[in-house]
């Protein structure tokens, strides 16, 4: 039985008249499963009675009655109900096993014992042509050509309110569900939804996986997701992204806005983000992170894989571990294999590499994508006109700089993790 077969139908009274027709269900949610508790007959054109479900049964063709209209128990309607035709056809719901959103073409109801429960939500083709009457010759046409027309039912446990005041729905998805998939997935999710239902999934998310979704949005929709965030809540989310990302979501802000957030963010975070923020979007300083795993060179193995237990989980990458001078001059680098092999005691001037690729502050893209290749770089160091090393590029950041825009989310980015 679908919402869409019932609307409109007949509400007869106990004496065999018709006293309307049915309007819309009311259910309250909680139950796995929730019965209809009530239902909305209209009368006329512009009248409408709540019945409550138990003065009512399913009939043949419709709905019929236990109580003469002078009799019913008039229902009222709760903060909490939700009205089927009202609240959940044709809105949106979040698929989290597709990561898309769909859009409810009917609704799913199950008799039981005379009573009416709310089992699921339609999303499928079939819906929609039942909707509009013509499943049936559709239907029909469908089995001659051997097409399959898809039904797609989701249960109503896995459904819930997104907004109930504007009727938004959504799947009903745990936080630590949620946070569980991968940033990309949210995010395909995300870039779906409209304005107020990112703020709210942004406003629900912890703070790191929403930097790590925010990261992967569309840059439109980053700055959408931005705005509607208060200052001290989005400022938590962009001092949890890497400098590089949090300067490229701010860039794009209008200068009040930007410099509000600014104002809210940790003083070093917020000063690492401004250098990024004087850089052309399109140089090597423009696309760097200052987020890098530097050493002195008269340290030794083991004393590095020490250093790197205490400060990897915040850097970008750290396939390569650069060694600077006491000026912060880039004199050398080495790899986790070098590392790996070397001695403990091993001191890192020994066995560093000494002549290490770079580009300066002002490289093209071109130029940094070009050597990344020649040289097979996973991250390019970038230093100052004196040699002193202020980031890196990596090869994810390059590579989305380069490739057409419908290519840029196949790229996988370069985890630390």
């Amino acid at each position: 039985m679908f919402l869409s077969e019932m609307i409109g139908k007949p509400v007869i009274d106990p004496g065999g008249e018709q006293m309307g027709v049915l309007g819309d269900l009311v259910v309250t949610p909680g139950a796995q499963f929730p019965p209809v508790t009530a239902v909305v007959v209209t009368v006329g054109r512009q009248e409408t009675i709540v019945v409550p479900w138990r003065q009512a049964r399913v009939d043949y063709g419709g709905l019929k009655l236990s109580a003469a209209r002078a009799d019913v128990k008039t229902y009222e309607i709760r903060d909490d109900d939700l009205l089927l035709k009202r609240d959940v056809l044709d809105k949106q719901i979040v698929d989290v096993h597709d990561y898309r959103v769909v859009r409810v073409n009917d609704v799913r109801l199950e008799l039981s014992d005379k009573r009416l429960f709310l089992v699921g939500v339609d999303t499928g083709t079939r819906g929609l042509l039942r909707r509009i009457g013509l499943e049936k010759p559709v239907d029909w046409l469908a089995r001659r050509l051997r097409w399959r027309l898809r039904t797609h039912i989701i249960a109503w446990n896995d459904v819930e309110t997104f907004e109930r005041s504007e009727g938004r729905i959504r799947l009903r998805v745990p936080l630590d569900k949620l946070a569980s998939l991968h940033p990309a997935d949210i995010a395909k999710i995300v870039d779906e939804l409209d304005p107020a239902q990112r703020q709210e999934m942004f406003e629900s998310l912890d703070v790191e996986t929403a930097a790590e979704t925010l990261a992967e949005t569309d840059p439109a929709v980053q700055v959408s997701i931005v705005e509607s965030l208060d200052e001290e809540r989005a400022a938590d989310i962009l001092e949890e992204m890497e400098p590089d990302e949090a300067a490229d979501v701010l860039g794009d802000l209008p200068a009040e806005r930007r410099e509000e957030i600014l104002s809210e963010m940790e003083a070093e975070e917020a000063e690492d983000v401004k250098e990024l923020l004087e850089y052309h979007d399109e140089t090597a300083g423009g696309l760097m992170t200052t987020e890098f795993i530097a050493i002195s060179p008269d340290m030794t193995a083991e004393g590095v894989i020490n250093h790197l237990r205490e400060v990897g989980p915040d850097a970008e990458t750290i396939y390569y571990v650069y060694v600077l001078d006491s000026a912060e001059r880039l004199v050398g680098v080495i790899s986790l294999r070098d590392l790996i092999v070397a001695q403990p005691q091993a001191k890192v001037a020994k066995f560093m590499v000494e002549q290490v690729i770079h580009v300066h502050l002002d490289a093209s893209i071109q130029d940094i994508a070009q050597t990344m290749e020649d040289y097979d770089l996973l991250a390019l160091p970038i230093v100052d006109d004196e040699n002193r090393m202020q980031g890196i590029v990596t090869v994810d950041d390059a590579l989305e700089q380069i490739l057409p825009e419908d290519w840029r989310r196949r790229i996988p980015r370069v985890w630390s993790k």
